[in-house]
This record gives structure tokens, sequence and C-alpha cells, in this order.
């Protein structure tokens, strides 16, 4: 098993989620080596605002000011396209749990539902310039970093269906909540044992318990 990326993105993502803004710089410098492009580093660091908050974000920006290269700034999807581009890309990711995911999301509260689909996946997961594949090994990082077990578990289902290898996700989830608080620690393995224990039947395990 080739670790080099997942290393880099676990100890990318616990600098970022950790706000240690000195070693966030120091691990970008790093990304060339594991396959990483400069366009990859930008959307990647535009991705954590989702997960992070605008506050995470702006730092981080600032902290690899003049390592991050922006895009040609090109006009901003319709409100009806990034709706399009997001039910899309949530599908492929929660395929047949998806209606349920989203009638559980549209009964805590319609108007997050929304935002999640037009926001998060529409114009940040569906933008290009980075896989959706690399995209949800990120997600699945940041969630291990900063302890969403449920969400966690749903990415990771993911990810299998892409190719992924349930060593090489195990390796990479424990890997960016090694820094993590003891609860959170716990709140992740729990999570992980029972995608191991499911690893060949992932679309058939309820989170409830998570």
């Amino acid at each position: 098993m080739r670790n080099q990326p997942y290393i880099w993105i676990a100890r990318w993502v616990s600098a970022l989620a950790g706000r240690n803004w000195d070693r966030l710089k120091k691990i970008a410098g790093q990304s060339g080596k594991a396959g990483i492009s400069s366009k990859q580093l930008y959307e990647l660091t535009l991705q954590g605002y989702i997960f992070l908050g605008f506050p995470a974000a702006i730092e981080a920006f600032g902290a690899l000011n003049g390592i991050l290269i922006p895009g040609k700034n090109k006009p901003e999807l319709s409100s009806v396209l990034r709706v399009k581009n997001g039910r899309k890309t949530c599908r492929r990711i929660y395929r047949e749990k998806y209606p349920a995911l989203m009638e559980n999301l549209r009964q805590k509260s319609p108007e997050l539902a929304g935002w999640i689909i037009e926001e998060g996946y529409g114009k940040v997961l569906s933008r290009p310039g980075v896989s959706l594949r690399l995209r949800e090994l990120f997600s699945v990082a940041l969630l291990a970093a900063t302890g969403f077990p449920k969400q966690l578990f749903a990415h990771l289902r993911a990810l299998v269906e892409m190719g992924e290898k349930p060593e090489t996700l195990a390796y990479l989830v424990r890997e960016a909540s090694r820094k993590s608080s003891p609860v959170m620690k716990r709140r992740i393995e729990k999570a992980l044992k029972l995608f191991w224990a499911h690893r060949n039947s992932v679309w058939e395990v309820p989170v409830s318990s998570l």
C-alpha cells in the first residue's frame, strides 16, 4: 500500500482542524511530493470552509498566502444549477440512502437541507479541478479529525464504492484523528470498528448507534 498521499492528507487535515497554521504552511510545502497539485491544494483549502466555517478558512488562506494560487475568477453558477449539481453529487455519495438522508434533514431543518445541497454539494463538492474521490478522502479525514462518526461512516461508504480499500481508509481515519481529544477518538474508533466489521456490506449497516 502506498501511503504517501494518505499520510499527507491526514497531516494536512490535522493541522487545519487544529488551527496550527505554521504546521499547515509547512505541510502545504510537501504537497507536490504527495501528488497534490497547486490547484488541488487551493480547492481543498476552499473546501475546508463547509466543515470548519469561514473564520478557519480565512485564517488558512492567510497562512498560505503566496503558496495558494487562485484560478481564474469564473462566474458563479445559478442557484438552479447549483441545486441540480448538488443533488447529483449527493446521490453519488449516498446512493440509495439519499432519499432517507434528505427526509431526515428536512425534518430537522428545511433551510439546512437546502443549504447543504446547494452550498455544500452543489457549490463546493461539485467544483471542477479536484476529483470527487479526492474530495471525499479530504472529507473523511476532516470528519475524523473533528469527531463526527455518523457522517464519517456515510462518506466511508462512498469511498468503498469508488474503489478505495477498507484498510487504506482505516489508516487515513486513524492518522487524521491522531491529535484529536480522547472523547473524539473514542467516537471515531467506534465508527471505524463498525465500518471494519461490515466492510464488505457497508450499505446495509444502520448508523443510528453511532
